[in-house]
């Protein structure tokens, strides 16, 4: 299908999952009434129905306790709906994990509504909302640095759900970028025992085992533990590739007393293997023009010696207690270590048509960042005119540390032939020279949020945020060590949001947000940093829950700015390989979002999201105007999975079937004269997942999962002629057979 067609219904499709509610609100009943009726004696000669597996009960005591939408944390530190958030959120919660068999962080944000996921290389990505990066992650709430170069895909085998807030995050994280922030919520203890596991085979030797078992450790249930492992040893569609990862996690809560909570837990990740970099373009010297590859997707411009060792460490400790009054207070404690030792062969010069050629360097890179990071809030009731109100105060800390020393390489420059490469050269060598750069990021500040009722259906949202931060970078030679920093004091970040309840199921809401972000790369004639961008959101829309919070609906249109980014000083720049920047640049983003999420009947799951979003540069960095700042998000972007449960004798069955639609993208490359500007484009696409479940017992089900159907050739990722170009998945396989006593 292409995506021209498929973008005409796209709009009409969403309108018709938003307003699913009234459909919807009929046949929960009816289906209600059906299940009471299959548990009926069969009438006689005719044979009884097993029981099991029959579709399990969904018991809704408030829409904070339904498992398709969980309460979220990630617009604010306390469990809240989508309804109580004055922006948009998307939670990937644990049953679509399950259901799509998502194993990655990456898997879990090519489903989320409005995400773009750019492909660093093969175990790499970026995460961009509103055309903007995502660079806010949060443990369980607690705000901590990504870094992509240095940090391997989150195994999904810990995580309970992953939440996802667009826009500005400023006030509970500070410093950062303004697409938005993701948070991880990890598993926890429960106090009825469980043991759980998985094992999967899948396309190109894919094979997967989980295990998850947890429960109360004393009589009385106040100590209680969980454990999760996976293992996974996979190939890929690329030639010569293959990563084996291994995934431990530990979580101990116990209860001092019935009002306090202590929770300590650890993990460790480790992913090794032969990863490729990624393709180069064509270019044409005397046209000037560029076009990607058309090689297989399997092709593979490394070496045999080329390998990833990524290693993930982490630590955590809370202590939460709740008062009397309604008030509680939770510290929290978290440790993080991320490392990356890598050695690659990659292709690094354009291919010019009928030559079919490009050149493999080498290089080594070892990475390693320290984290520790500290949060501590309080919130609870106030009576306030009359009315009751609620308040959060709190007060974070971080520390991180980022290693990154330099090695000489011997001579290494292999011409290969792009439709019949080599693998196999010798190795050079890789010797530490003493030079390297040590950078140390230390951030802190307090924060606090009311949700003010004005009147029953009415809430108003003020908060804000003193952030202070600081940088130093130490870059060192074997004889000298140079260091620079700056900090940025008491920088205020303003947030406001009202929410009107105007019917029981809908609500209407606006909101302002702020951000900033430290710009440590780039220098003014001065020798200081450029001032911080300046990030800010204003959003308004509608949020509608039915069925108790089984189904939430939202239509959100929005506009982000990016004002003072860095843009080149072309007064005081004298030496280009030595520029100077003032922070004059400014973009924007506007667009809008529909979602639906939840169940449409006890049998059937939907999750329905369409974003459209054009990006503009006011002024970009090198001066120009009006231009497209973000080759990375599409204008039109679509999402779909659901699941549905086949009614009577086969209700043991269960089908799902899956969309991602993309519009057309370009990213415009600049190179030295005489070459000049230099743009690819990749067609827009769309791509068809399926899936097939079965059910033996309560205890054992099998399920079959096919991505990308219809095999789409596509790219993935463009970059320029010389590289970063990488192919989307061909359609895989995945087949798994669970157990769950």
């Amino acid at each position: 299908m292409q995506c021209r067609t498929a973008m005409r219904w796209i709009p009409a499709a969403v309108g018709l999952m938003v307003s699913a509610s009234a459909f919807g609100q009929e046949n929960v009943i009816g289906s209600a009434s059906s299940a009471t009726q299959a548990e009926q004696p069969a009438p006689a000669g005719r044979p009884a129905r097993q029981p099991e597996p029959s579709l399990p009960a969904v018991t809704v005591n408030g829409a904070r306790e339904n498992p398709v939408n969980p309460p979220t944390t990630a617009g604010s530190k306390v469990p809240l709906t989508a309804r109580e958030v004055p922006q948009s959120v998307t939670v990937v919660n644990a049953e679509r994990i399950r259901e799509q068999n998502l194993t990655t962080l990456e898997d879990a944000m090519m489903q989320a509504t409005g995400v773009f996921v750019e492909k660093r290389d093969q175990e790499r990505s970026i995460y961009y909302s509103r055309g903007l990066e995502i660079d806010t992650f949060m443990l369980d709430g607690v705000p901590t640095k990504y870094d992509w170069r240095n940090t391997v895909q989150p195994d999904l085998s810990m995580i309970e759900r992953v939440e996802v807030l667009k826009g500005p995050s400023g006030l509970l994280a500070g410093a950062g970028k303004t697409g938005g922030a993701i948070n991880l919520v990890r598993k926890r203890p429960t106090r009825e025992t469980q043991i759980g596991g998985a094992l999967s085979v899948g396309s190109w030797n894919n094979y997967r085992a989980e295990v998850d078992a947890g429960g109360a450790l004393n009589a009385d249930g106040t100590l209680r533990a969980r454990i999760t492992g996976a293992f996974q040893d996979k190939d890929s569609f690329i030639d010569k590739t293959n990563m084996r990862t291994s995934a431990l996690y530990g979580v101990i809560e116990y209860d001092i007393t019935p009002s306090t909570l202590v929770t300590v837990g650890a993990s460790y990740q480790d992913s090794e293997g032969r990863q490729p970099w990624t393709l180069p373009a064509y270019f044409n010297p005397v046209t000037r023009q560029a076009s990607l590859l058309d090689v297989p997707r399997s092709t593979y411009l490394g070496a045999d010696w080329n390998r990833d060792h990524f290693y993930t460490t982490s630590a955590f400790a809370e202590l939460e207690h709740k008062f009397n009054s309604g008030w509680q207070v939770k510290g929290a404690l978290r440790y993080l270590n991320n490392r990356l030792n890598r050695e690659q062969a990659y292709a690094y010069t354009p291919v010019i048509p009928g030559v079919n050629t490009t050149t493999l360097f080498a290089a080594k890179q070892t990475y390693t960042q320290e984290q520790t990071s500290f949060d501590l809030y309080a919130n609870g009731p106030f009576s306030l005119f009359g009315r009751r109100h609620k308040a959060l105060v709190g007060f974070n800390f971080s520390d991180s540390e980022r290693r990154d020393p330099r090695y000489a390489i011997s001579p290494f420059s292999q011409v290969v032939n792009i439709f019949n490469p080599r693998s196999d050269f010798a190795k050079p060598t890789f010797i530490p020279n003493g030079t390297g750069i040590t950078t140390t990021t230390r951030q802190y500040g307090v924060y606090g949020d009311a949700r003010f009722s004005l009147a029953d259906p009415v809430t108003l949202v003020l908060g804000g945020r003193l952030s202070w931060w600081d940088i130093s970078a130490r870059q060192y030679t074997s004889t000298t060590s140079v260091t620079r920093g700056d900090d940025i004091n008491a920088k205020f970040t303003p947030f406001a949001g009202l929410i009107y309840d105007f019917t029981e199921h809908w609500s209407a809401y606006a909101s302002y947000a702020e951000i900033f972000q430290p710009q440590d790369e780039y220098l003014t004639a001065s020798g200081n940093l450029v001032d911080p961008i300046k990030g800010k959101q204003y959003e308004v829309g509608v949020k509608g829950e039915f069925f108790e919070g089984a189904l939430n609906t939202s239509l959100a249109l929005f506009e982000v700015r990016e004002t003072g980014r860095a843009t080149l000083d072309n007064i005081n720049t004298t030496n280009p390989s030595n520029p100077f920047f003032v922070s004059q640049g400014e973009t924007k983003s506007q667009g809008f979002e529909l979602e639906a999420s939840g169940r449409i009947t006890p049998s059937w799951t939907i999750y329905a999201g369409y974003t459209f979003n054009v990006t503009q540069d006011l002024q970009n960095r090198t001066g120009q105007v009006n231009t497209p700042f973000s080759a990375i998000a599409p204008k039109h972007l679509f999402k779909l999975w659901t699941m549905y449960r086949l009614p009577g004798d086969f209700n043991r069955w269960r089908i799902g079937g899956g969309m991602t639609a993309v519009s057309h993208v370009q990213n415009t490359a600049l190179f030295p004269a005489p070459i000049g500007a230099v743009t690819l484009r990749r067609g827009g696409y769309a791509t068809f997942d399926a899936a097939i479940g079965y059910d033996f017992n309560k205890h054992v089900s099998a399920d079959l999962n096919l991505t990308n159907l219809f095999d789409r050739s596509y790219y993935s990722r463009i970059n320029n002629p010389r590289e970063g170009n990488i192919w989307g998945q061909p359609r895989a396989a995945m087949f798994t057979v669970r157990m769950k006593m």
